[in-house]
This record gives C-alpha cells, sequence and structure tokens, in this order.
C-alpha cells in the first residue's frame, strides 16, 4: 500500500517515514529533536494486497496468514514472489488490527530458497534479476522480501511445514517465534550455487560450529537438532503445526500491542551487525553474484549437473 504524501496526518513531535507505505521507525527522542513531526497514513482495508500470484495473504482476527505459494517449485522465491511477500510484510506493519503473522509454506518445503533457473535465465541473457537491476521498476523493492526490508516490528512466527534452504532459512530467522514440522529440515546452500547468502544471520542465531557446518559444508539440520539448538520453540506433527503456531499467536494477540511491538523493535536492534558489517557483506555477496563462480553455480543448477568451478 503505498499512499501520497498529500494524504498523511500530521502529528506533532514524533519521527517521519520517508518511504511510503513501510513501517513506521521508531520515534527520536524528544530531547533530540522535539519538533521533529510525524506523518502518519489512515489505514484503508481496501488496499490490503490481493489477487497475488505467488503468496496466500489472509487476515483472521489480529492475526496476519502469509503462505508462501509455488508447490511446483518448492515455494523458491523470484522476483515478483520477493515484492509480494513485501508487500504483505508492510500492510502487516500499517495495519492497526493486525497484531503478529503466521508465515508457512504450500505443500512438502516452506522455502527452498531462491528460484535459482529464475536467476539462470537472467544470466544467460546477460541480466539482472528484476529486483537488482536499478532500471527495473521491481528495483524499489530489491532485497529477499524480507521483514527486515520494512523494519517490521510486529511479531512472526514461522510455522516450517517441510525444508528451509537459503533464503528461506534467512526467512525463517527473522521470525521471532519457530514452530516446526517433525519431518522439517533446515539448510544452507548457498555456497553450492556460487553465492554467499546471509552467513553473518546463521552464525548469529546458532552455535559456532554448528552454523559453520551448515554454511561450509551445506550441512543441514533436522527438525529435533534444531529443537537442541534451540532454533525453535517447539516440534510436532505435521497435522499439528498450524495450530501450534495458532496457539502461540493467540499468547501474543493477549498482551498489549504497543508492548510487543516495541520489545520485537528492542529484540531487532539488539541483534543488529554493526553498519561496517552489514555493508560488507552485501559487498561480498555483490561480488560473489557477478563472479563467474556466481554465473556457473545457477547454470550448473538449470542444466541438472556439477559445477565446474574457477574461483573467479
Amino acid at each position: 500500500m503505498i499512499v501520497e504524501k498529500s494524504t498523511y496526518r500530521r502529528l506533532p513531535a514524533l519521527a517521519r517515514t520517508d518511504r511510503p507505505g513501510d513501517a513506521i521507525p521508531a520515534p527520536k527522542s524528544r530531547g533530540s529533536n522535539p519538533a521533529m513531526p510525524r506523518y502518519e497514513s489512515p489505514y484503508d482495508p481496501s488496499m490490503m494486497p490481493k489477487n497475488l500470484e505467488h503468496i496466500v495473504y489472509e487476515k483472521k482476527g489480529h492475526v496476519a496468514y502469509v503462505r508462501i505459494n509455488r508447490p511446483d517449485v518448492r515455494n523458491a522465491l523470484h522476483s515478483y514472489a520477493y515484492a509480494e511477500l513485501r508487500s504483505c510484510w508492510r500492510d502487516i506493519g500499517i495495519d492497526p488490527n493486525i497484531y503478529c503473522g503466521i508465515v508457512t509454506g504450500t505443500g512438502e518445503a516452506f522455502c527452498a530458497g531462491r528460484d535459482v533457473k529464475f536467476l539462470a535465465q537472467y544470466q544467460a541473457q546477460g541480466k539482472r534479476t528484476p529486483h537488482e537491476d536499478p532500471t527495473s521498476p521491481l528495483f524499489f523493492w530489491g532485497g529477499g522480501g524480507q521483514p527486515s526490508d520494512v523494519s517490521l516490528d510486529k511479531p512472526l512466527i514461522c510455522a516450517l511445514n517441510g525444508f528451509a534452504v537459503g533464503v528461506g532459512l534467512s526467512l525463517a530467522l527473522q521470525c521471532q517465534l519457530r514452530v516446526m514440522a517433525d519431518d522439517a529440515w533446515i539448510g544452507d546452500t548457498h555456497t553450492l550455487v556460487g553465492r554467499l547468502g546471509a552467513p553473518h544471520k546463521i552464525y548469529q542465531a546458532l552455535p559456532p560450529a554448528i552454523a559453520a557446518y551448515l554454511t561450509l559444508c551445506n550441512g543441514r539440520l533436522n527438525a529435533q537438532e534444531c529443537l537442541q539448538y534451540a532454533l525453535v520453540n517447539k516440534v510436532v506433527p505435521k497435522a499439528q503445526l498450524m495450530a501450534a503456531a495458532e496457539k502461540l499467536a493467540e499468547m501474543i494477540c493477549m498482551g498489549s500491542p504497543l508492548a510487543t511491538q516495541a520489545a520485537v523493535r528492542l529484540f531487532r536492534l539488539a541483534a543488529e551487525q554493526p553498519d561496517a558489517l552489514i555493508a560488507y557483506a552485501r559487498h561480498l555477496d555483490q561480488e560473489t553474484a557477478e563472479s563467474e563462480d556466481g554465473a556457473e553455480g545457477p547454470r550448473a543448477f538449470k542444466e541438472k549437473r556439477k559445477p565446474v568451478w574457477k574461483s573467479r
């Protein structure tokens, strides 16, 4: 939902959001700038994202449901799915009636990561994918369609219905609470396709040796191992997964929305990496993406063969 500045309602002495539709950032203290105005847009339910092609988005009571719906590619994400996800995060952030969200996937997978075949098709033409191409309208929506892209301050519950790898694992890690089907697993396969991903986020969420195993050895953890390392709150049979997630949502909704969002904001700030590290991670990711190996990985995946790495 994008609202023109002319429709904003001016409120005194708080901070302003500069990106229309994004979640409103934490206000500056009155002591630092007491005259700074805040602009808020009234929420219009008719602007809720509808007719999405790759994501199913629903609301029930105070809970928003986000379901990745590309089962034919095991819910792998491409530029258009990223954009739809981001529109859902933005809507959750600005709808005052929504207190939390549940994120899951359709079919056997939660998310198989990035759609590497989609990536390979663009690379074969010497092009960047739309959300990475400055000339594309989707470039504004860049990144991986993650909640952090809009500074979402409402809690998310990840219902891991199946395996989560690559960017799918990154999405799961951005949720504050996680329940997992007993036959699900997680992994990081970025290096297999010559990419980097977000190893610093994995390193932050798991014991160092386990994080290194996932990232460097393309390892995987099953549901019980995820529970052992406190990566998930609960492991249940798949038939009970959504009920377990909804129970957590019910508990969240019992609390003050204002206090809950403040807590999530502090969680996010406490987990943020230094700006220099984030900038360097983006630089390395771009560097690997534009390397010969970065092109070889998706090409080999599409051609169903082992990649031939050149280390350049």
